[in-house]
């Protein structure tokens, strides 16, 4: 489950102690309310070897998903940024 956080997504992926090798984590905004980890999942499942994936809960509406390979968390980018997840066009970036 998602915690309560006072600052923006970006900043907290910086500060989670779940730091992933440089490249590897891909932030996704945009999410809707209801977009599940099963959902996350389905959705990069064509993209490469995924070693987590975390949504946020409280507040909702982005997540997580960290790759084994930059490589592929790159192409995960390209291919799926802008694209429709459960009726909501999502953002998704290499997470800095």
């Amino acid at each position: 489950r998602g915690e309560r956080y006072a600052l923006d997504p970006w900043r907290y992926a910086k500060m989670s102690g779940r730091d992933a090798p440089p490249g590897c984590k891909v932030y996704i905004g945009g999410l809707g309310r209801d977009t599940t980890k099963a959902d996350l999942e389905h959705f990069f499942r064509d993209t490469g070897k995924i070693v987590s994936v975390w949504v946020a809960r409280n507040p909702p509406g982005f997540g997580f998903v960290t790759f084994e390979d930059p490589y592929d968390a790159k192409d995960a980018c390209r291919a799926l940024d802008r694209k429709d997840l459960d009726g909501h066009q999502v953002s998704v970036q290499i997470s800095h």
